[in-house]
């Protein structure tokens, strides 16, 4: 008896949340690694500023280390949400541009919004944030097809 071919099924295929979910932490994790190393090496992009609560200083007071945090439960929280919007999109350029694009913008509102930078240390950020997403973003999206 010979064995049977084993055909994909649908739900092997079907696009569902935790499947993308664990994607996204990895998309996350490159993306604060990358945008981490930008702001820790490139002076013009260097934090100097980020809210600690006084409650958490025992662990670091350094205002890089937060912001990495930061970025990382921020940017899974926006991530896991966009998941509903960008399974509707067809093309992957599509859901590529409109995940990256959507949280870089909610990012750079919180950080315009906030004033402690310049607007030229903004629009810096927001470049790097575009590159440091895309990119990861892109490539787990496409070799995965997680959406």
């Amino acid at each position: 008896m010979k064995k049977e071919a084993q055909v994909p099924s649908k739900i092997n295929r079907k696009k569902n949340f935790g499947r993308f979910f664990l994607w996204l932490l990895l998309i996350v994790a490159i993306f604060t690694l990358l945008d981490t190393l930008v702001h820790a090496f490139f002076e013009p992009l260097e934090i100097y500023y980020y809210p600690i609560p006084d409650s958490f200083k025992f662990i670091s007071t350094s205002p890089l280390f937060w912001y990495a945090v930061g970025k990382f439960v921020g940017t899974t929280i926006m991530g896991s949400l966009l998941f509903f919007l960008i399974k509707r999109i067809k093309s992957l350029q599509g859901k590529v541009l409109a995940f990256t694009i959507i949280i870089v913008i909610l990012i750079e509102v919180r950080y315009m919004l906030s004033g402690q930078y310049e607007l030229t240390w903004d629009l810096y950020n927001a470049i790097n944030h575009l590159i440091t997403l895309y990119i990861p973003t892109y490539f787990v999206f496409k070799k995965t097809k997680c959406v």
